[in-house]
């Protein structure tokens, strides 16, 4: 427990140092079994913890210790790692988030890094001191590693306390070039709706199987119908072949591009390229609930086949299907 303690204390510490949590703001948790937590005291400076201000909870969120008391957003911490695969969660106010919040509904990356590593991170309404309804951080929380709360502050969560740190961290600083490049009130719009008005829906209104023939075949149309796709991949040179499998059934569909073109659909598992997930993810990548990149990176989709700094060089086409294929329904 020694070691849990002074890695909770640390972090707390370069938190703190790294302005991403002032004054008496902010809690930290981590798992320390199957059914026991531990997590930051009510009114706990994060810069200046100790054993002392370290509660050990249950899951019901009462304190092992009953002198203790635990913060006051127990409760969104044990609805996130029910809702979630977290070990760890760091809750603080970074403010140029937090400013960003108040006149944003997401925030849309623009960097490379913050596109692969935290996607676009969603701004979830509050107007309550504490997390009272945390459903939607949790649901944010399934797809992200870090989600925004309106004029409250983030929520990130890590297999470890150094990784939800840097998705804070990284969080922070990209909202910071932002404000240097368009201003607190206009950061992260221009990217939203030029994409957003980009993509026009090709649907019919016609729903699909997700993975049937009828699904890849409307995703295919979709593609090639699309003069942008075509033209980011003539540029990029696009000719290769791309595997999407699925866990549950192994359905498997490769689809050859021919010079920016698609012009093949087999349901084989021979591609240059194989993304592997379950159905969950697929769903939620072509729900648009998660970017598809961002998936891969994550773990969610497994990429098993070809090398992701290869499959980058066909980014902007590729990122322009996914984009394309999210505007068909599925069931």
């Amino acid at each position: 427990m020694a070691n849990i303690d002074s890695e909770i204390i640390r972090w707390g510490k370069l938190l703190f140092e790294r302005r991403l949590i002032s004054g008496w703001g902010g809690n930290l948790s981590c798992r320390v079994g199957k059914n026991d937590f531990l997590i930051t005291g009510g009114h706990a400076p994060l810069g200046f913890l100790t054993a002392k201000d370290l509660v050990r909870i249950r899951a019901d969120g009462q304190p092992v210790r009953k002198s203790q008391r635990a913060s006051s957003e127990t409760p969104m911490h044990l609805a996130v790692y029910a809702g979630t695969d977290a070990q760890v969660i760091v809750h603080v106010h970074p403010p140029m988030v937090l400013a960003f919040s108040l006149s944003h509904d997401s925030f849309a990356p623009l960097s490379y890094e913050e596109k692969y590593t935290i996607g676009k991170v969603p701004v979830i309404p509050q107007d309550t001191p504490t997390v009272t309804k945390p459903d939607a951080v949790v649901e944010a929380l399934k797809y992200n590693p870090v989600a925004i709360i309106k004029g409250h502050g983030t929520v990130a969560i890590g297999k470890t306390f150094q990784e939800a740190f840097l998705y804070t961290d990284l969080l922070e600083e990209a909202v910071h070039c932002q404000f240097f490049q368009n201003g607190i009130g206009a950061a992260g719009k221009a990217e939203a709706t030029a994409t957003e008005s980009a993509v026009v829906n090709p649907a019919t209104g016609q729903a699909f199987g997700l993975f049937t023939r009828e699904h890849m075949a409307a995703l295919v149309d979709s593609a090639n119908g699309d003069a942008d796709f075509r033209q980011f991949g003539d540029i990029t040179s696009l000719t290769t072949s791309l595997t999407l499998h699925m866990e549950e059934n192994n359905a498997a569909w490769t689809v050859e591009f021919v010079g920016g073109e698609i012009t093949a659909l087999n349901e084989k598992a021979d591609g240059a390229f194989l993304i592997s997930g379950k159905a969950e993810w697929w769903r939620a990548v072509f729900s648009n609930k998660i970017d598809a990149f961002l998936a891969t990176q994550q773990g969610k989709l497994k990429l098993k086949r070809g090398e992701l700094a290869q499959l980058s060089r066909w980014y902007k086409p590729f990122q322009r299907a996914f984009a394309l294929w999210q505007t068909i329904p599925i069931h």
